[in-house]
């Protein structure tokens, strides 16, 4: 019979926290209830519409987005915090353009040409100049194991070697999530950290596609300054040289070239060492032009004298993926679902809010620019905050919210259903917020609240999202989105495929979920380990 009860009182005691529900005011609930389909609706077309293109960061349709958006923001009453009393926080994106037609490489003087001898494999800016040669093998400096090619050389202010692509010390698996290599730190990153000049690639039998990286990394679009995260560019000037080119570089040296390809390709790599002869690499620059995009970011002040200091974010991209190939007679990327549909939904949960109850915590609304470029938008919003990063409690990201697989045409596993949204980053990262989010829907609209890519080996979760710049930043990040479908970054991805309702249904959860986040007695926070795959910055 103890045993009984004992097991009686253990069982009391782990349901108790979720027999508890959420107590959602009614004027609360009564403001969500105010978001329609028939809203969104007219929202998402204007968005998504022929006449916006896209809206492509820096373009007149993304300008006529974000003055759309702005508008209503005004009308709705709430408070800019952009620029000087705007709406629009601005940053610099630095264009610049390398000038093919005049660089060259010079090695014994023998003079290399672009696009036959040699292409680029990243722009950083100009390179001109004699200088030291270290070979580094792999190039790959790996965690918790003793593999580090750069022992005993010194390569600041010289170029490396490298075999490449993407080739790996041997025996050694290094995932790739998203455009993070896990357990690993890559060439890019180690040529930089240790001060290279650059790198020079020597190409791997598996390099097949020359013709095609010709016209490849001629340009590089950065912020200015550059602002680190996982879809930062590449911070080193690199070139690939042909087979033939490697030969005339590793000529006299301690291994020939066609030798030094062959180890390579079977990871048998020889110690480093320091290239006799010097090798004058000149990559000029032809143009460089600074522009101007900028965020639509939006304060809700909050009810508390004290509280208020402390924010909740929530974000949606509004700038599409626009490409240049058209398909089948389609050359206009309305990017709908990515991301009108997120964009008009945090529209609708801003407007509602600043007319219904305030939640004790400010709100922050965000929409970003240049995520389809390198979250360009919202790694400048961390680095220049309006308010400081400390005090935003929680970031939510609102990214692709129309997508139904039961009204698709083309259905797939990777598209949630009618009354069902992703939910990314509380599983991994805090299970005071995620108990609350299930008991906030449970109580609300019990939408089906799917987590399969709440992990941490899920690029949805991360980096692969505008949440992931203040992951980086240990912020609290929370994602909704119905998933990817066959349209995704096509000019196909059109409103007439989504699901106004289900926006709806996911706009109102997301409401509600934000402001009782918002107004939660204690403040949200990480209370599970950040994964060791996310990059880490001040």
């Amino acid at each position: 019979m103890p045993v009984l009860l004992l097991a009686f009182a253990i069982l009391l005691t782990t349901a108790a926290p979720l027999a508890q529900q959420a107590e959602i005011p009614a004027a609360v609930r009564a403001a969500a209830d105010k978001i329609t389909a028939e809203q969104l609706k007219q929202d998402l077309d204007y968005l998504s519409s022929d006449e916006l293109r896209g809206r492509n960061t820096d373009s007149p349709g993304y300008d006529m987005a974000a003055d759309y958006i702005s508008k209503r923001l005004q009308r709705a009453g709430l408070k800019p915090l952009g620029d000087e009393g705007t709406f629009y926080q601005r940053y610099v994106m630095r264009e610049i353009q390398a000038d093919s037609d005049a660089a060259y490489i010079e090695i014994d003087g023998k003079r290399l040409r672009f696009g036959d001898d040699f292409v680029l494999r990243s722009l950083t800016g100009a390179m001109s100049g004699a200088k030291q040669v270290v070979y580094v093998g792999h190039g790959w400096k790996v965690d918790g194991q003793p593999i580090d090619p750069y022992a005993g050389v010194d390569v600041k202010g010289k170029l490396v070697i490298v075999h490449g692509p993407r080739a790996l010390p041997k025996g050694v698996e290094i995932p790739l999530l998203g455009r993070v290599n896990v357990g690993g730190s890559p060439p890019f990153l180690e040529a930089e950290r240790r001060g290279a000049a650059g790198i020079i690639f020597i190409p791997q039998s598996s390099v097949t596609n020359w013709e095609q990286m010709r016209g490849q990394n001629l340009t590089r679009r950065e912020l200015e300054p550059s602002v680190p995260s996982a879809y930062a560019a590449p911070p080193v000037t690199s070139v690939m040289l042909s087979r033939q080119a490697s030969d005339a570089l590793m000529a006299g040296e301690k291994v020939a070239g066609a030798d030094l390809l062959a180890l390579g390709d079977k990871q048998d790599y020889p110690p480093s060492f320091q290239l006799k002869k010097s090798v004058t690499v000149h990559v000029p620059l032809s143009a460089t032009t600074d522009r101007r995009p900028y965020n639509v970011v939006a304060l809700l002040e909050g009810s508390d004298a004290t509280l208020k200091n402390e924010y909740i974010t929530i974000e949606s991209h509004l700038d599409g993926a626009v490409g240049s190939r058209t398909v089948e007679g389609d050359s206009i990327y309305n990017s709908a679902d990515d991301n009108a549909s997120g964009s008009a939904g945090n529209l609708a949960i801003a407007e509602f809010m600043a007319a219904g109850p305030r939640p004790k915590r400010s709100i922050i609304f965000i929409w970003d620019s240049g995520e389809e470029r390198g979250l360009w938008g919202t790694r400048y919003f961390v680095s220049r905050p309006p308010v400081p990063l400390d005090n935003i409690v929680t970031h939510i990201n609102i990214d692709m919210i129309g997508a139904n697989s039961a009204l698709d045409p083309a259905p797939t596993p990777r598209t949630t259903g009618p009354n069902e949204i992703f939910l990314l980053g509380p599983r991994v990262l805090s299970a005071q917020a995620d108990a609350l989010l299930h008991s906030v829907n449970n109580t609300y609209l019990q939408m089906k609240l799917n987590q399969d890519n709440d992990r941490a080996d899920s690029e949805y979760f991360y980096p692969r999202t505008d949440a992931g710049p203040f992951l980086e930043r240990g912020v609290l990040t929370i994602g909704f989105t119905s998933g990817n479908h066959d349209r995704y970054h096509l000019p196909a991805d059109e409103a007439r495929f989504l699901d106004p309702k289900k926006m709806e249904t996911t706009a109102r959860t997301i409401f509600v979920s934000a402001w009782m986040l918002a107004d939660a007695k204690e403040r949200m926070r990480i209370d599970r380990s950040i994964p060791s795959s996310v990059l880490r910055y001040q």
